[in-house]
């Protein structure tokens, strides 16, 4: 199952009770929330956001606090405007502060190979040297006969 957004939509609602009516349909509420989730997933490049995470609360939280942008963006008009341009950077900061101290692996970063070392022993001064002549053929294991 794929996850579309990780905050609580009645959070949400309380957030921007001050732009939002009471009937304002759920459904436009969760079009926000997943377009908040998808923006910190890109940023991340963690799209597979559970409970188990460690960085999962502060998610929420940036995710409700984004969705609420959104909102007073879209709905909110020109009076929030400023306010929500300075939110929505220090939001992204805050995503990247995760992202850059993050313990949970990314689904597209553990199957990634980033560094090979070279077992040739010519290439990587690491590895031993060993040759795969027997002993006996071996010039430096015999004896010189002339």
């Amino acid at each position: 199952m794929v996850t579309e957004y990780t905050s609580n939509t009645t959070d949400v609602r309380e957030l921007t009770s001050n732009v939002l009516a009471p009937d304002f349909p759920d459904n436009e509420i969760i079009k926000e929330q997943k377009m908040a989730y998808n923006h910190i997933a890109v940023l991340t490049h963690k799209f597979d956001w559970t409970v188990d995470d460690v960085e999962f609360p502060s998610v929420v939280k940036i995710e409700e606090q984004l969705t609420k942008c959104y909102i007073f963006e879209h709905y909110g008009g020109q009076k929030y405007r400023e306010q929500v341009q300075y939110e929505k950077v220090q939001l992204d900061k805050d995503i990247l502060a995760i992202k850059d101290n993050m313990t949970t692996i990314p689904t597209d970063e553990e199957e990634v190979i980033t560094r090979t070392d070279s077992k040739s022993w010519n290439l990587n001064p690491d590895e031993p040297f060993t040759s795969k002549l027997s002993g006996a053929l071996r010039a430096d294991t015999m004896g010189v006969t002339d």
